[in-house]
């Protein structure tokens, strides 16, 4: 059976290779800078039905944080971090949707600049 938690935890491991923080789930309370995992929809769709193993794919949106405080620096964090991701995803995943387009957004009681990336991993249940 699929252990999405273990799934989620092994991304956000393998996201926080180059010592980026990562939440493996939202949290209340985000120190910047951070990727995110949150399920996306659809969150769960099955590939294929039958036999020893039912597949299913999963998907996530990845949300990339940084602190606000200085627009052109935000930016250019914003712009590392989204870039340092695709060195990061374990083969096999998918990119669905590119990075959206950066936005301000108050987080844990902070003003932060964000986008998000829409991934999908493959898993057995």
């Amino acid at each position: 059976m699929a252990d999405l938690v273990t799934l989620r935890n092994n991304l956000a491991t393998a996201l926080g290779a180059a010592g980026r923080v990562v939440y493996a789930f939202p949290r209340e309370q985000i120190t910047p800078p951070a990727l995110v995992l949150v399920p996306a929809s659809p969150y769960l769709t099955p590939a294929s039905i039958g036999g020893a193993g039912n597949r299913i794919n999963v998907r996530f949106e990845l949300t990339a944080v940084v602190g606000a405080a200085d627009n052109q620096a935000a930016l250019a964090n914003l712009e590392a971090l989204a870039l340092s991701v695709f060195d990061l995803l374990p083969s096999g995943t998918s990119i669905i949707n590119g990075w959206s387009q950066p936005q301000i957004q108050e987080v844990s009681g902070q003003q932060m600049l964000t986008s998000s990336l829409t991934i999908e991993l493959v898993t057995n249940t």
